[in-house]
């Protein structure tokens, strides 16, 4: 196996390049050394590559991984926390995870497709989702009911915003950034002014943020906008993400994103002014209706869904319920 990417990023911060069944294809998790301790910031996916991976990139720092004093989570999606239950087996280290992200991570564990619970039924045909059409095994991750999905279900403590967590000589400050997941946590190191930030601000990517039937009320646009704003109050000289390379201007960024996200919705809009539609209808115009993986119509429904949402609670679009569905129109 060829030497695993680590890359020296900061002053005893590593950025560590793991490989993905999917894309993206790669993710960077974060290996700080705290001086007496060791610090890491997501884990990857749990699959045999990737812990491998994992093990080569603390070798060639001159560590091993039972090492590990320290293990955050920015959030519980597959390739972020699904190596945690074993990097914690191997190291005993202390786990954090915000809590809102537990319960997300029962539903992953527990729950089969959407097909086989009569609640997300409903919720999928009430937006004008065909789910009918679709057959169960392809409306699910292809790593779904697999161990590359293992997670700690339960983290020894609970992140919470504005946290100062002391480890070694290092203090790591929690920023509650709910959007892509209602849990989502960015870490920040003030006195390096450095801000590891997961899935919240991807240099090339726009983070999915979406209603889904498991949260199936909410404004998760409206928290993720809100949590752009947030980030820029701090004062940041590098940024480190979970996806591409690491960069400089977060505020930039973030405001480039917020922005996005209000051109996306001032489309949808138009979409809806003369007669109301459904998210279904309207994502498959925005989004394209050609052959695509049913996941991803799924993702566009909902993220198309999470938009009109927001307009309806800031006052752009009212919420019609026309023959079991639900529609909404600009105002």
């Amino acid at each position: 196996m060829p030497a695993t990417k680590i890359a020296e990023v900061h002053p005893g911060i590593y950025e560590i390049f793991l490989p993905l069944p999917m894309r993206p294809t790669i993710i960077n998790v974060y290996l700080i050394d705290c001086h007496g301790a060791w610090t890491l910031v997501d884990t990857g996916m749990n699959t045999a590559d990737s812990v491998a991976a994992l093990e080569d990139a603390f070798q060639q720092v001159g560590i091993r991984l039972e090492d590990l004093t320290t293990l955050i989570g920015t959030h519980h999606h597959v390739d972020h926390f699904g190596a945690s239950a074993t990097i914690k087996k191997r190291s005993q280290a202390t786990t954090l995870l915000h809590e809102q992200e537990v319960e997300r991570i029962t539903r992953m564990l527990t729950f089969g497709p959407p097909s086989s619970r009569p609640d997300a039924v409903e919720f999928f045909r009430t937006h004008g989702f065909p789910i009918d059409q679709h057959p169960p095994e392809g409306m699910r991750p292809m790593w779904f009911g697999t161990d590359m999905y293992n997670p700690l279900p339960q983290p020894d403590r609970f992140l919470n915003d504005g946290d100062l967590i002391p480890v070694g000589d290092r203090t790591f400050e929690v920023i509650w950034t709910p959007g892509h997941a209602p849990g989502h946590c960015v870490i920040y190191l003030r006195k390096e002014k450095v801000m590891i930030v997961g899935d919240h601000l991807l240099p090339k990517i726009t983070p999915h943020v979406g209603l889904y039937p498991s949260l199936p009320v909410g404004n998760p646009l409206g928290d993720f906008i809100n949590s752009q704003l947030k980030v820029q109050r701090f004062d940041v000289e590098l940024v480190l993400p979970a996806h591409g390379g690491v960069f400089n201007d977060h505020r930039y960024r973030a405001n480039q994103l917020i922005e996005h996200h209000r051109y996306r919705e001032a489309e949808m809009l138009d979409l809806i002014r003369r007669k109301p539609k459904c998210a279904f209808e309207v994502a498959s115009q925005v989004f394209g209706d050609e052959d695509r993986p049913i996941m991803h119509v799924m993702a566009a429904t909902f993220e198309t869904l999470a938009h009109l949402e927001l307009s309806r609670i800031e006052g752009r679009a009212k919420r019609l319920e026309r023959d079991g569905l639900t529609m909404y129109q600009a105002i």
